[in-house]
């Protein structure tokens, strides 16, 4: 067994690590081999895998998300009152996405209205969002496929799924290391760019180029967790703006209360 298997098998043994996506262990351990002596390695993954995971998934509680499904599974049939109840209380685990609570269904009405009414969606390094899918208006037989790194909130979102109409799938997945190749009408990059660009310097550049989609939605917050602004959404968009503007890229601007979001379309070569 060489070094980079080992420290692998220690990261999934780990109770705080057991659950992400081996694609993720994998990465992780070969990003530490290549840069710290045998010695040094666990202890720099582990370190990374908290700067990449741990900071955001031991924020989710996701024990009491798992709660949530049980609780809808004891009811057996539920309404849409019900589940919408239940993914309102679910995608208030986390401030990422219960701030985007108060304008969600507008944006879904906003963006579609825009874009027209999509046939196929990715959710990329999807997190909470998929439990807004009751708000999207989506029409029968649309296909929407979710990817994280996270074991547990892909069952709990596949369990959810179940109760909804459409051909819904949530799936452990690193974008890192494998990027879906499906060709799309929409792609949902929310909130996502500046945690890639912490693991891998230029991914956002490479990532939207890879992408087989007519429009990738591409948000950033404009305020930190404490509601200061703090310069981020000209930091944010002169960051995105620069990579749209070298891959000449069209693209429109939707602005709310806490999120700035970005919707690239078609290759603009005039």
């Amino acid at each position: 067994m060489n070094i980079n298997d080992i420290i692998f098998q220690e990261l999934k043994a780990s109770k705080k690590y057991k659950y992400v996506c081996e694609d993720t262990l994998n990465r992780i351990a070969g990003w530490a081999v290549e840069r710290y002596d045998p010695k040094k390695a666990v202890k720099a993954a582990k370190n990374k895998l908290h700067q990449v995971y741990g900071a955001y998934f031991e924020k989710m509680n996701l024990d009491k998300i798992r709660e949530q499904m049980e609780k809808l599974a004891g009811i057996g049939s539920p309404d849409e009152t019900v589940l919408k109840a239940t993914a309102l209380t679910i995608m208030k685990h986390h401030t990422s996405t219960a701030e985007r609570l108060p304008f969600m269904e507008q944006f879904y009405r906003d963006l579609f209205a825009r874009i027209g009414k999509p046939r196929k969606i990715l959710d990329l390094a999807c997190g909470l969002n998929p439990f807004s899918v009751p708000w999207m208006g989506l029409e029968a037989g649309v296909e929407y496929f979710a990817f994280d790194i996270d074991t547990r909130l892909m069952s709990a979102i596949n369990e959810f799924f179940k109760y909804l109409a459409g051909p819904y799938m949530a799936r452990c997945s690193d974008i890192l290391v494998s990027l879906p190749q499906e060709e799309v009408d929409v792609v949902f990059l929310l909130k996502t760019l500046p945690c890639l660009e912490q693991q891998e310097k230029g991914i956002s550049e490479k990532l939207i180029k890879a992408l087989k989609a007519k429009y990738v939605v591409i948000s950033f917050p404009s305020k930190s967790l404490t509601g200061k602004a703090k310069g981020m959404a000209g930091h944010y968009g002169r960051f995105i703006l620069g990579i749209l503007e070298k891959m000449r890229l069209g693209y429109f601007k939707m602005e709310y209360a806490n999120e700035v979001f970005y919707i690239v379309g078609e290759r603009n070569d005039e």
